[in-house]
Formats: structure tokens, C-alpha cells, sequence
């Protein structure tokens, strides 16, 4: 199959590491793939480093400005026509309607190519607006990455159920598994991390919605219980923020206790130097971060809103707690720091629960709708 992807985001976060790894394997199984994205974004420039090992992905330049962008729309359908694509498949909300745009121009002409897969990142509810999910209506799947995902999209949209599929985001476990015989003081002394702290780590992007100002709170209140307690807030930072997150600690009087490496490129690592993974989001599509903790052989608590709850089982694969209850954090924290039991069984179920969660699941399910479509043109 002719197959082509439209990412428009600038960056490299979750969606867009989704977006490169599914199309290095979709072409690893022999389709020809086409990325339209920016020629000077991170996806493009990463899906360039692995042009030797995987040729046959072709990289077109395209910036989608809006999601009423009459120049992308025209520049998809040349590229439609150009290379014959029998499937168009967007991951920006941005570029589902200019995608969508595609497929309409193309019926208008007698044209049933391409079939229009939609894949739902985020958690935000799509607009609800009658015209729009009509537009859209021309897709032939919304692929969500959670249930609590594919139920914000049938709110929004109104669609048949049917029309609504869920498959989940993956790990490569073998990435974050753990060595048998590893030095963990070697970690923490690459990270400047105490050798003998009890570490918890919050590896997501520093934002307010991603909830590092609770996990703050929650440490003034359990290091008075649990004085070896050491936070590492890691990732990019929104600059205003990171200011807020500094003065907080410093108020607190908690400088020495929490570490801002910034962006870190080798997760596993700091993983490996963590003895708990903390997620404290006001909300979630999906969570790799859980993902990554279980492989490392991590144990995971995190809030208990939308595809963190859906991901993690209280108690039996991690702990939930309120998202903005911080003395229920803080309990958390304590817990986990003094319960050496009950982290090896949330231990052992993680790691069991992560094996659901693969990239060849994931590309098979994926294939099999390309292929339910393509053979009917």
C-alpha cells in the first residue's frame, strides 16, 4: 500500500515519536509510507537519521498554518495524486479537517483514493460543532490511543460506534529493562542525585497541567516522615513555570530535596536511578511515562484521572490518588518509601501488564484496517 502520514507538529513529544516509530515499522512490512511534515521539525530530521536503515520512507515538506488551510489541503492533494496514496492518515487536530479536505476534493472528482484514518493524541474534547464532525465524517476510522480517548471523540463527534477504534500507545520494553547486575550509584551520581536518597522521579514535560507543583506540596508535608525523600522534576519547561516550580522549593525550604535536570535524553538511566515514578497530570490521553516505569521495573503512582486511571489498577499495578489531594500524595509517597513488599508486587505486576502494550500489536491492528479499506478500491 501507498501510505501517508500528516504530522504537523514542530516539536518531539509522544505524538510524534508514535508517528515515527509506526512508520519505520509500516515500511519494514513493505508498504511505501510518505511523511508530510515540516521540513524542519524534529520528526522530519529524526525520520532522516534513520533514512539508511529505512529507505523507502519518503519525506515531503508541509506546514499546516491552520485547520482551514487551503495551501496545505492543495499540496496533500498533489501528493495524493502524485504518488497514487491509498491511504491518508492525520495525528494533528489541525490536520484532521485539511486532511478531511482532501478526501472531499477527491469524491468531487470521482475519486474514492484515499481512505482517511484520524489518530486522537490528547484528551481535550475535538470541537462539537455540527458542520465540523460532518466534515470529518468522510474518515473511515477515528483511531483513539485510550478508551477514555475514544469516549471523548464520540461526546464530541456523535458517530457510530463503530467508527471509533481504540489502539493504545506502546513501549519498547527492551529499551528500559533493567540490567540483572546494574550501578545504580553510577546513575544517581551521573544525575547528581544522593547515593542514599529514596528518589522519586517525574519525568513529563514542566506545564502546569502536568501537576509538579502538587508533588512539591506533597514533599514539604512527607519529608517530615521521610527525610531522605528526593525529587527529580525532569523535561523541557515552560520558562514561567519553571520559575514558579524554583521559588516554590525555595520557600519551602526545599532546594536541596528536588533536582531540575532539565531535559534528559537517556530515560532509562534516570529510571534506573529512581526507586518510584511519580505522574501527578491534571489529565491524561495515555501515559508512556507508565509504560517506561514498568518496564524499568519501576513502581507507578500517579493521579487518578482519565488514561492513567484506565491504565494503572490501584494497588494491584500502582497506586491512585486524587489529583489534587496532596495529603494523599504525600501518604503515597511515605508508603511506597517504607513498604518494600508492596513496591515489589506493583513491581512485578507492572512488568507483566507492560507485554499488552507493544509496537507489533499496535502496527497489526493498525494494518488490518489499511488492508480492510485498500481492497475495496
Amino acid at each position: 500500500m501507498n501510505i501517508l502520514h500528516v504530522s504537523s507538529g514542530d516539536g518531539f513529544g509522544g505524538g510524534e515519536r508514535h508517528v515515527l516509530e509506526l512508520v519505520l515499522a509500516l515500511a519494514a512490512r513493505g508498504h511505501r509510507l510518505h511523511v508530510a511534515t515540516p521540513a524542519d521539525g524534529a520528526l522530519a530530521r529524526r525520520l532522516r537519521e534513520a533514512a539508511g536503515a529505512q529507505p523507502s520512507v519518503v519525506l515531503h515538506p508541509l506546514r499546516v498554518r491552520h485547520a482551514l488551510d487551503p495551501g496545505a489541503m492543495w499540496s496533500l492533494v498533489r501528493l495524493v495524486r502524485a504518488h497514487r496514496i491509498d491511504i491518508l492518515h492525520a495525528h494533528y487536530a489541525r490536520d484532521y479537517p485539511v486532511a478531511a479536505g482532501v478526501v472531499h476534493w477527491q469524491r468531487q472528482w470521482g475519486n474514492h483514493r484515499p481512505a482517511l484514518f484520524l489518530t486522537r493524541h490528547h484528551y481535550a474534547p475535538l470541537n462539537g460543532h455540527r458542520l465540523y464532525a460532518w466534515w470529518l465524517s468522510v474518515a473511515e476510522r477515528f483511531i483513539a490511543v485510550s478508551g477514555y480517548v475514544r469516549d471523548q471523540l464520540k461526546a464530541s463527534l456523535g458517530w457510530d460506534d463503530r467508527r471509533f477504534v481504540v489502539i493504545p500507545n506502546w513501549v519498547e520494553a527492551h529499551r528500559f529493562r533493567r540490567p540483572t547486575v546494574f550501578d545504580r550509584a553510577g546513575c544517581r551520581q551521573r544525575f547528581g542525585l544522593p547515593r542514599d536518597g529514596f528518589i522519586v522521579g517525574c519525568l513529563n514535560r514542566l506545564e502546569p497541567d502536568k501537576g509538579q507543583a502538587t508533588l512539591l506540596f506533597a514533599l514539604e508535608l512527607a519529608r517530615r516522615r521521610i527525610p531522605q525523600l528526593h525529587l527529580v522534576l525532569a523535561g523541557n519547561a515552560d520558562a514561567a513555570y519553571l520559575a514558579r516550580l524554583q521559588q516554590q522549593a525555595r520557600t519551602a525550604g526545599l532546594t536541596a530535596q528536588v533536582s531540575f535536570p532539565g531535559f534528559v535524553e537517556d530515560v532509562p538511566a534516570l529510571l534506573f536511578a529512581c526507586d518510584v515514578v511519580a505522574i501527578p497530570s491534571r489529565n491524561e490521553a495515555f501515559s508512556l511515562g507508565v509504560l517506561e516505569a514498568w518496564a524499568a521495573g519501576v513502581p507507578v503512582v500517579v493521579s487518578d484521572v482519565g488514561g492513567l486511571a484506565e491504565l494503572v489498577v490501584h494497588e494491584e499495578n500502582g497506586l491512585r490518588v486524587d489529583v489534587r489531594d496532596v495529603k494523599g500524595w504525600a501518604a503515597a509517597l511515605c508508603r511506597l518509601a517504607c513498604d518494600t513488599v508492596l513496591c515489589q508486587q506493583l513491581v512485578r505486576a507492572g512488568q507483566q501488564a507492560v507485554g499488552r502494550y507493544t509496537l507489533s500489536h499496535a502496527v497489526v491492528a493498525l494494518e488490518q484496517l489499511y488492508l480492510a479499506r485498500a481492497t475495496k478500491f
